[in-house]
């Protein structure tokens, strides 16, 4: 439906001039970002992304391994629950102070 043109456009030679060059302009900006582009944004986003994205994947990898882990008798399990948690907690708060003092850090110019 994108590349579809208005009819009504054809009559109008500048501004069907106008929007075939911002619909090109728009396909090449997607080429260049690729399907990466697609799931992480552009390149401003992309640190953001990847830090929510790691505190997604730490408090689940916790939360997942808190609840197989609680059955089980503590002499069968390598690595006690609140030291997993000792160890992912830091790096949790670490991507939650990077997100919002980064959102902050632009606000302050």
């Amino acid at each position: 439906m994108a590349n579809q043109i208005n009819p009504n456009l054809i009559k109008d030679k500048v501004l069907a001039k106008q929007v075939i060059e911002s619909q090109n302009e728009l396909e090449k900006i997607k080429i260049e970002r690729g399907w990466l582009g697609d799931i992480w944004g552009n390149s401003e986003k992309i640190p953001n992304n990847l830090a929510a994205l790691l505190i997604v994947i730490l408090i689940l990898t916790g939360l997942i391994y808190t609840c197989i882990v609680s059955g089980m008798p503590s002499e069968k399990i390598s690595l006690q629950i609140k030291d997993l948690w000792s160890i992912i907690s830091p790096l949790i708060t670490l991507s939650i102070g990077y997100l919002f003092g980064d959102k902050s850090k632009k606000g302050i110019k």
